[in-house]
């Protein structure tokens, strides 16, 4: 039905919209003055097809339709049963009786083989502090200085609190100056300081690891202030590491390591003092260091016989040029 309407309105506009253009008669004064633009040169034309639009499309809309036929549904067809055919079958002959053959005892199911782990080695213990310094050492004196080079790393990583941090950075202080590195010996000895202090200040009062550690420390700080020249900290350093070891009984130490660090101790003193023109005062920390390797070598003449035989001679050196 809107389809009817939208066609009656729109032919209609259309018809009388071509009745006027083509100029068959004018409805009222509306299109007197309408304008085609470009189409202007063809208005007839263009009256005329829209007038024909509009009336096929009036045509059209107005047109009545015819109503669809209803589609008949097919009557149903009845199928009769188609009888087919019997087939007369024989009966087949009885099957003769069949003798059953001995049928064999199944065999008995394989037994496993218990499956016997192998026994593993035993893992290898993990490698402690102690055991990697005893090993770079080793490899030190063996002169094979890239596989301690490599020890000496793993020490380093393997430090964990402060007295092993002050014993490695020793370590590598030494390693440095061997090769001649003295920049990089001096900054590891003055960090195994920073490191001992700590450790000593953390011990119990009168502790001789932690004194001798920082002793160690100092020693290797002052090796290096002399060879560079600067004696002033070099007799501070060498002062200091004599003093803690001065503090543990000195000559009377049970631990002989103790009283050879002590005599060692006494005579970097004593030619720092020397080189500064105290001959007098070197002269006396090296009869102190005498009386301290004739000890130890009369306990132990294998292991500190040559210490005292050095020893003997640079005294003996020292009270020539003071008598001199």
């Amino acid at each position: 039905m809107l389809a009817r309407l939208v066609g009656v309105v729109l032919g209609t506009i259309l018809a009388t919209s071509g009745y006027v253009i083509a100029g068959f008669g004018v409805l009222g004064d509306w299109a007197q003055n309408l304008d085609l633009g470009p189409f202007e040169p063809h208005r007839p034309f263009v009256g005329w097809a829209a007038a024909i639009t509009g009336v096929v499309l009036l045509v059209a809309a107005l047109t009545p339709r015819p109503k669809p036929k209803a589609r008949r549904r097919p009557a149903p067809v009845d199928l009769e049963p188609v009888a087919e055919p019997v087939l007369a079958v024989e009966p087949a002959p009885e099957p003769a009786p069949v003798v059953a053959a001995p049928v064999a005892p199944p065999a008995p199911p394989p037994v496993a083989t218990p499956i016997v782990a192998a026994e593993l080695p035993p893992p290898a213990p993990a490698e402690t502090f102690e055991g990697l310094r005893a090993r770079l050492v080793s490899l030190s004196r063996q002169e094979a200085w890239s596989q301690a080079a490599q020890a000496l790393n793993h020490l380093l990583r393997m430090a964990r609190d402060d007295r092993e941090k002050a014993v490695s950075r020793r370590d590598l202080g030494d390693f440095a100056r061997g090769q001649g590195r003295l920049d990089d010996a001096a900054e590891a000895y003055e960090e195994a300081v920073s490191y001992a202090r700590a450790a000593r200040a953390a011990a119990p009062r009168g502790d001789f690891a932690a004194d001798e550690l920082l002793a160690g420390a100092l020693s290797g700080v002052g090796d290096v202030a002399e060879m560079e020249g600067r004696l002033n900290e070099a007799l501070a350093a060498f002062e200091e590491a004599l003093a803690l070891r001065r503090s543990h009984g000195g000559r009377e130490a049970a631990d002989p390591n103790a009283r050879r660090a002590l005599s060692v101790s006494l005579e970097r003193l004593a030619d720092l003092r020397e080189d500064r023109g105290h001959r007098m005062r070197a002269l006396d920390l090296y009869r102190e260091s005498y009386d301290v390797a004739a000890r130890l070598a009369a306990a132990d003449p294998a292991r500190f016989g040559a210490d005292l035989a050095s020893t003997r001679a640079r005294l003996a050196e020292l009270e020539a040029k003071v008598a001199g």
